[in-house]
């Protein structure tokens, strides 16, 4: 583990450097912090930022894989007595604001995964929906020990995910998920409307449409008339 106290973006050291498979790279703070489609993540003191690398072929599938990473953190930050929810397809919320994203990039045969979670920080700027477990519980979380705990849990979870593949997943996620059986917008090459109707099994969300049924693999979805992105 290589823990820094300021960096450009963790994602990017294990993108550029050459490490060992399992590498887990943190920074408490990260000047150039990005979610997808190269969004700012607003990386300042008080969150937890990570990133570690996996050996593609290992994975039968990577399609979902930002669904079981999500889920896996979420599984944490249930165990500190919260409730969130999995915001399809990498985010993590509670009472309708952001504490986690997760960031999967594929470089040949390296996938690095980034994971950025709102910890302990005591305001965002007013244009984000996003809170931290500080500020929705009054108590400091310890950085280290929810990394160690979270590693833990991200290390049974991906096991399993590789011996048996997203389906033993996809009850437990859809259970989580935000915004299911409702109608929502999906931002993908143009925005379309329909019903979420379920999630299949490679995590592909599945839209009820005037025009049938469509499968989407990426894109944003948000309720339809909510502020929610």
């Amino acid at each position: 583990m290589l823990w820094l106290e300021e960096t450009g973006s963790t994602q990017n050291i294990l993108k550029e450097f050459s490490f060992p498979y399992g590498t887990v790279v943190v920074a408490n703070r990260q000047r150039e912090g990005r979610g997808r489609f190269g969004r700012r993540w607003h990386s300042e003191e008080g969150g937890l930022y990570f990133s570690f690398l996996l050996r593609a072929e290992d994975f039968k599938e990577l399609l979902p894989l930002p669904l079981v990473v999500g889920y896996g953190v979420l599984l944490q930050i249930e165990r500190k007595g919260f409730k969130p929810m999995l915001k399809w397809v990498n985010d993590v919320y509670i009472l309708g604001k952001k504490v986690c994203g997760v960031l999967v990039e594929r470089s040949k045969e390296k996938v690095v995964v980034g994971v950025g979670i709102n910890l302990n920080q005591k305001e965002f700027p007013s244009n984000l929906m996003a809170t931290s477990l500080y500020m929705l519980k009054d108590e400091v979380f310890e950085k280290k020990e929810f990394l160690l705990e979270t590693l833990e849990i991200l290390d049974r979870v991906l096991e399993e995910f590789k011996s048996f593949g997203f389906e033993k997943f996809r009850s437990a996620i859809r259970q989580r998920l935000m915004f299911l059986g409702e109608e929502v917008i999906v931002y993908s090459q143009e925005p379309v409307v329909g019903i979420f109707e379920d999630i299949d099994q490679e995590g592909s969300l599945l839209l009820r449409t005037a025009q049938g049924l469509l499968k989407f693999n990426a894109g944003e979805v948000s309720l339809r008339g909510s502020k929610i992105p």
